[in-house]
């Protein structure tokens, strides 16, 4: 993972978007190999949290 960029640091200096929607894409299918893999019932409810935070980063994205 990189160094953590704020978005709203990107906004303020109207900066790319292009390395924090690489960096979720990164996340999404690092937790994806690993849900895929297998997992125990308690760590599958983990992933799904950490899933749900993913899509709704994505979704921020979007909007910014």
């Amino acid at each position: 993972m990189s160094n953590f960029v704020s978005i709203f640091d990107v906004m303020e200096t109207g900066a790319s978007l292009t390395p924090i929607k690489d960096e979720i894409l990164s996340m999404k299918i690092s937790l994806k190999k690993e849900m895929d893999k297998g997992m125990s019932m308690d760590e599958m409810q983990e992933a799904r949290k950490k899933e749900t935070a993913i899509i709704s980063a994505e979704e921020i994205l979007e909007k910014a």
